[in-house]
């Protein structure tokens, strides 16, 4: 089976347990509204509470559809493995290439912010309780790497270059259960 299936389902999962609380939240406010003699001001705040956390599916399944387009895109990297790229951008992480001259472009970027869904996040959570290789998250980062990579060699496509040299990677977390990973470098012209 696919990993990127198995992602979508993951995705979707998310999706249905965040439609599921927003649900309950709906049926609390709608209850709440029922109350006999409950103040006007009160009937309106329930009211509209109910509403703003059914109106929250909207950007959730808006979430969920661009991930599946990552996805999708993501399977397009993966198709051009990183040995190919490397058949066609020379990486390397050495401030020069063993006999040859080249010139200097510029600095090659690449980067990306990844998470990975509630259901995810939720079961990482359990497994610091017993301690052990989070795979999830080790996922989310080579998934985040070859995504970097693959920028960085975009950037130093569009400059021209033939190789990037001294290529390093960096990461950061930016929020709960999301990282950033950079990977950057200096693009050179073979002569």
């Amino acid at each position: 089976m696919k990993r990127g299936n198995t992602e979508k389902r993951g995705a979707v999962l998310g999706i249905v347990l965040f439609g599921l609380l927003q649900l309950a939240c709906v049926i609390g406010f709608w209850a709440l509204c029922l109350i006999p003699d409950l103040p006007q001001v009160l009937f309106i705040l329930f009211f509209v509470l109910g509403a703003f956390c059914a109106a929250l599916m909207l950007p959730a399944l808006w979430a969920l559809r661009k991930r599946f387009h990552e996805l999708d895109a993501l399977e397009d990297i993966k198709s051009v493995t990183l040995d190919k790229e490397e058949t066609i951008m020379l990486l390397v992480n050495i401030d020069y290439i063993p006999g040859k001259e080249f010139e200097v472009l510029g600095m090659a970027k690449g980067t990306v912010v990844q998470s990975k869904n509630f259901g995810k996040d939720f079961m990482a959570g359990m497994k610091t309780l017993v301690g052990g290789e989070i795979t999830s998250y080790t996922e989310m980062l080579n998934e985040a790497r070859q995504i970097a990579v693959k920028r960085m060699v975009d950037e130093a496509e569009a400059l021209g270059a033939d190789a990037v040299i001294n290529i390093r990677y960096g990461s950061s977390a930016v929020m709960q259960g999301a990282a950033e990973v950079i990977a950057y470098g200096t693009a050179v012209r073979l002569k």
